[in-house]
């Protein structure tokens, strides 16, 4: 009985691949498990096969197939759609998402190798893509409840102390502000010494005011040229003689010469 090898490569990635081998009394159901296995996906989804012509464009359907509904195919054998030594057919799995399959025939052989058991993997290259995304689930905590004994477990406990020393914190910050808004003049304190002090730097002060007062009037009364006395000049000092003449300091003659 001959083999027949296909190359099962992903439409949308040419560096993975499967070749697998299937015997010529194989059907499409049998080659459907096959290329699932190969990949790791599973068979709940609704699969088809399709005849393709050498540039990859569909030519016919030649059946739908499921993991739940395998009937359609289970009799169709492989060997009764090729015509071709180098066949290919489309295939495309769960309608959602569409994977799509470029398979083709690579290989006859003349008869099975001893003891294995078809079909079978011959090679594999490449890791295959994730056949569901992953949904990224973010863990949230859960505040431990207290034991048995009414105590906290030591975990709850150091949360709490966390968050006393936060409100402490932001209660220290409110009344500073407070303060800061709120703060009377402080009051300076005075000494008797200080006190002392300023009695003897206030008579000091009086005493230069009464000296300043006193040489102001000097000044003044030397602005005018001396006494009051003295307002028509001073006097020489000799006495009047006969004729009305005064004689002193500088020695002044009489009136009339003789």
């Amino acid at each position: 009985m001959s083999i027949l090898r296909f190359r099962v490569t992903f439409d949308d990635y040419d560096d993975i691949h499967r070749d697998i081998d299937l015997q010529v009394d194989h059907s499409f159901a049998d080659f459907f498990l096959e290329i699932l296995k190969s990949i790791g996906f599973d068979n709940k989804h609704v699969g088809e096969f399709f005849l393709a012509d050498h540039n990859w464009r569909k030519v016919a359907s030649i059946g739908t197939i499921s993991g739940t509904d395998m009937d359609a195919l289970k009799k169709v054998d492989l060997v009764d759609h090729i015509d071709d030594p180098h066949q290919k057919f489309l295939f495309v799995y769960d309608q959602e998402v569409r994977w799509s399959f470029n398979i083709e025939l690579i290989k006859i052989m003349g008869s099975p190798e001893y003891k294995v058991t078809y079909p079978k993997v011959a090679s594999s290259v490449g890791i295959p893509p994730v056949q569901y995304k992953e949904t990224l689930i973010i863990p949230t905590r859960e505040r431990p409840a207290e034991d048995g004994r009414g105590r906290k477990p030591k975990a709850k406990i150091a949360e709490e102390e966390e968050d006393d020393l936060l409100l402490m914190a932001l209660a220290g910050a409110a009344d500073e502000e407070e303060d800061t808004e709120e703060s009377e003049p402080e009051e300076i304190a005075i000494s008797e010494e200080d006190l002392e002090t300023d009695n003897e730097i206030a008579k000091l002060a009086e005493e230069f005011n009464n000296t300043t007062e006193v040489d102001e009037n000097d000044s003044q009364a030397d602005a005018f040229g001396g006494d009051d006395d003295d307002e028509y000049g001073s006097e020489g000092g000799g006495e009047e003689d006969e004729y009305g003449s005064y004689g002193g300091g500088g020695g002044g003659g009489s009136d009339y010469d003789e």
